[in-house]
């Protein structure tokens, strides 16, 4: 009997991730079908709790269906226009909330009564950008997909479900568990730290929950480590970090990105450029794509994306390949028309059809 469902479908494996503070997201595969199309109201039923979405990328293939979801309606990746603010009163951060979140097709919680001055300018740019100034790193997207302003409550976690990992150093406890409720960000496992982070697994008839949280060290550990921060301040860029694609910035090129998880103390990023593994190919992905990024020379001023989604992710095939500069030089799948041409050069593979301008 299947642990999960997705519109009343069975599903076979689903991950979600929970943040801190933004939308949770979750990449579900169904035992079989259905169609479900983008923008699609999404009900994924996980144990014990329902989360309330909307597709964002996915589909089937060889009759299964595997989908990627957002909490919320997904509007909050959509880029809004520019809107002016005048009271000489102040402007009311309610009213600029719920134009935005009207725009944006997304439904808010309840709103504060504080003030700005007297002008705002509400920028062009992704909704959740504008929410991030209006609330920094204090929102998130409840799982009846409401979007909810201020920080997360912290509660103790009282279950019994049983420790099958306790990594410390990397501040993660695993629970094998067949209910999910209490184990949010916020949560409070074992006198640990509060979660920043929580993912569920689940994999047939096994579902696990993950809890990330970022320790605080002794007095004297964080002294040494502001020390280190204040001697190498490019130390944090030097690795490798998951990012999650909110938008597109420039056809294939640079994307708007946000940290998947709210520990690893990452910011969230604009128009990253993209590296492409091959010269001269450039590719639209799907919005909620995870993608690898690195900075280049460890200077935080010069993000790179330069991996995209794993092969068996929703996200991993693109909306859309492209070769060079020309539009029209694009990949087409076996059975689509091609009109031959001189100096066209065809490479053929398993599943693409590569058209290239020699």
């Amino acid at each position: 009997m299947s642990l999960a469902s997705l519109n009343g479908s069975s599903v076979a494996r689903a991950s979600v991730t929970v943040p801190g503070f933004g939308a949770w997201w979750a990449d579900v595969d169904l035992v079989d079908g259905p169609e479900l199309a983008k923008g699609a109201a999404a009900e994924l039923v996980l144990a014990d709790i329902t989360l309330l979405g909307a597709v964002v990328g996915g589909g089937v293939t060889e009759g299964k269906g595997a989908y990627r979801i957002v909490g919320g309606r997904g509007g909050w990746g959509r880029t809004l226009k520019r809107k002016p603010y005048l009271d000489d009163a102040g402007v009311k951060v309610s009213r600029v909330l719920a134009d935005l979140a009207k725009d944006a097709g997304e439904t808010l919680g309840p709103l504060p009564t504080t003030r700005l001055g007297p002008h705002y300018a509400r920028r062009e740019e992704p909704a959740y950008l504008t929410l991030n100034h209006l609330a920094p790193r204090a929102w998130y997207v409840d799982f009846a997909g409401v979007t909810q302003l201020g920080t997360r409550p912290t509660v103790e976690y009282t279950g019994d479900a049983p420790r099958v990992g306790d990594d410390k150093r990397a501040d993660l406890v695993e629970l094998a568990t067949e209910t999910l409720a209490g184990l949010i960000p916020g949560a409070v496992v074992d006198e640990r730290k509060p979660a920043t982070d929580v993912e569920y697994v689940l994999e047939e008839t096994r579902l696990t929950a993950r809890l990330f949280a970022r320790t605080r060290l002794n007095e004297r550990l964080e002294l040494m480590r502001s020390l280190i921060a204040g001697l190498f301040p490019a130390l944090a860029f030097g690795g490798v970090w998951e990012y999650r694609v909110v938008s597109e910035a420039v056809g294939g090129k640079r994307y708007n990105l946000q940290a998947v998880r709210t520990a690893s103390g990452m910011p969230d990023l604009q128009r990253v450029p993209v590296r492409p593994g091959m010269s001269g190919i450039t590719a639209k992905v799907k919005p909620g794509a995870l993608v690898l990024v690195v900075f280049a020379d460890n200077d935080p001023s010069r993000p790179q994306l330069v991996a995209h989604d794993a092969t068996d992710a929703p996200g991993w095939m693109p909306l859309e390949l492209q070769l060079g500069e020309d539009p029209a030089l694009g990949i087409a799948r076996h059975g689509d028309k091609v009109q031959a041409g001189p100096y066209l050069g065809v490479i053929t593979s398993a599943s693409t059809r590569i058209k290239a301008g020699l």
